[in-house]
């Protein structure tokens, strides 16, 4: 057994090899035999990379197969590499995961971040569903926050206006993931309706929250938030005092 043990681990390392080969030459068909045959774990994980790298959509059926993959981490990988792909064809699937509770908060993370980046409108009702306040007990620990703050960011990304009012809310959330995320989402979106709870924020005891508030602000343009983020210039943080300034700087620019 032990002879025959390392006989596998020997062949499963020329196939990482061959995969780093098959990747630098963009052998889009070499990869996806490798992602089809490999025992390797660390091979399969790598040809799924290059293959969203590559952006060639002839891989979309098998980064999708790749979904339903034992391994968390192949699963995770394959989420990444279908939202860099931008395939209409992984909306629906990447929603089932994102909406699956037994899923690995990091795969259910990666497909949030996938629906974002393919932009897809049908999307946005699932995403608004995976941040609302009636899952909050469902989503308590760190590791399912990071979720959320996915879900803000594609909401951001897909840029519709019916994430107004759900990232408002969030922005307000007892997690400091979630503000954040809320924050930099609001910034993306650029609804004015969005200021005065982004001009509130500017006071949120955690720095990060305020500075993504006061680049938000500075995005949307609102000459409402003037006085606010004026008075933030005084604030001890440096990092907060920084973004304020450049905040003040984009709007009387613009």
């Amino acid at each position: 057994m032990g002879l025959l043990r390392e006989v596998v681990e020997i062949f499963r390392f020329v196939d990482l090899y061959r995969v780093f080969r098959l990747a630098a030459g963009a052998d889009v068909n070499g990869l996806m035999q490798v992602l089809q045959s490999s025992r390797s774990k660390y091979a399969r994980w790598e040809a799924v990379e290059a293959l969203g790298k590559a952006g060639d959509h002839r891989a979309c059926d098998l980064l999708l197969d790749a979904l339903q993959d034992k391994k968390p981490l192949i699963r995770w990988k394959a989420a990444e590499a279908l939202g860099e792909l931008q395939d209409e064809r992984a909306v629906e699937p990447l929603i089932r995961v994102l909406n699956d509770r037994e899923e690995d908060w990091s795969v259910r993370k990666e497909a949030a971040l996938g629906l974002g980046k393919i932009g897809a409108d049908r999307a946005v009702e699932p995403l608004i569903a995976a941040l609302s306040y009636s899952e909050l007990s469902l989503l308590s620990d760190l590791e399912h926050d990071y979720v959320r703050w996915a879900v803000e960011l594609a909401l951001g990304w897909i840029g519709d206006r019916r994430a107004v009012a759900p990232l408002i809310i969030a922005l307000q959330d007892e997690d400091l993931i979630v503000r954040w995320g809320a924050a930099i989402a609001l910034g993306m979106l650029g609804d004015k309706s969005a200021v005065p709870p982004l001009v509130e924020a500017l006071r949120d005891e955690n720095w990060n929250v305020q500075k993504c508030a006061a680049e938000a602000l500075g995005k949307i343009g609102d000459r409402r938030a003037l006085e606010p983020l004026t008075v933030a210039l005084q604030d001890e943080d440096r990092y907060v005092r920084r973004a304020v300034g450049e905040a003040l700087a984009q709007m009387e620019g613009g």
